[in-house]
């Protein structure tokens, strides 16, 4: 099996098992540990096939630890980070607590200020450097602005703990977002917030194919005219649909490097079941008709 397809079988079981990644809220060390101990089993399978499969050529060696390793690590990353900040959270009125959260997201910012250059290069998917940030040949030990980790030597290259932490304070941010949304919610009059979730909706499908309908809506000019700006079109469905889309940007980039899928999968999926829908209907009425 390529590494591709045995990492993707991979994270698919570890999300089975943690729920999904950005939905993740533990509250206490037990249930901590148990995560942290199902991340790194998932990791150590990771290691185990590539220490045995090794490389096809440089190429799959950049995918993995410029993409594979660090979508695994940066659940490690994350979840330790959450417990930390959720444990910690001040016992004190609601502005105190919505300051708190807001500090950690300046925290998450700051880094990614002072790392500027590699984040950009992270959130454009840029290429030119590859060779030297992700082949574990290419690694310089305690080179500026590098921080040594505890890991397997085997598995270091020069970003590849650096993609990991740029993709688990994402997460963090993410779920940051949420509490302070959440907070805001329960400021609202009990009444009008019943009111409010009865009328609202639930998107319970892909976020990613969310994201294919939202940039769908922005390129073809369905709303306002086609004045409206992509930052509307995803907040108009964030609100709609209970929703929380603040990844756009980074699943769209998903969507981009898609090499064995369409683009526009979900987008064709649905065109499929339309066109399956009105085909059946139109026999069924032949049939009738006979």
């Amino acid at each position: 099996m390529e590494l591709s397809k045995f990492a993707d079988e991979l994270y698919r079981q570890l999300e089975d098992k943690l729920g999904k990644a950005n939905n993740i809220i533990d509250s206490g060390i037990s249930k901590l540990a148990e995560s942290m101990h199902t991340v790194t089993t998932q990791l150590n399978q990771l290691r185990k096939f590539i220490k045995e499969n090794g490389f096809v050529n440089d190429q799959e060696e950049i995918k993995c630890f410029k993409a594979i390793y660090p979508k695994f690590y940066s659940l490690y990353i994350y979840l330790s980070e959450e417990f930390n900040i959720t444990t910690n959270v001040p016992i004190g009125t609601q502005q105190m607590i919505r300051d708190y959260y807001l500090q950690e997201i300046a925290l998450i910012k700051r880094h990614f200020n002072q790392n500027q250059f590699s984040y950009q290069y992270y959130l454009n998917d840029e290429t030119a450097l590859d060779e030297d940030y992700f082949l574990r040949k290419n690694f310089v030990p305690f080179r500026r602005g590098f921080v040594i980790i505890p890991s397997d030597d085997e598995f270091t290259t020069n970003e590849g703990y650096s993609f990991a932490r740029f993709k688990a304070y994402e997460m963090l941010q993410e779920f940051l977002i949420k509490r302070i949304r959440l907070l805001y919610k329960e400021s609202v009059d009990p009444l009008m917030l019943q009111i409010i979730n009865n009328e609202k909706r639930q998107w319970t499908g892909e976020k990613i194919n969310l994201i294919e309908i939202a940039y769908g809506i922005f390129y073809t000019g369905q709303m306002n005219n086609g004045k409206a700006d992509l930052k509307e079109i995803i907040a108009w469905l964030e609100f709609s649909l209970n929703v929380d889309l603040s990844q756009a940007y980074r699943m769209f980039l998903d969507i981009r490097r898609r090499k064995t899928t369409s683009y526009t999968k979900f987008l064709e999926q649905m065109a499929e079941s339309i066109r399956h829908h009105i085909d059946e209907s139109l026999i069924y009425k032949r049939k009738n008709k006979k």
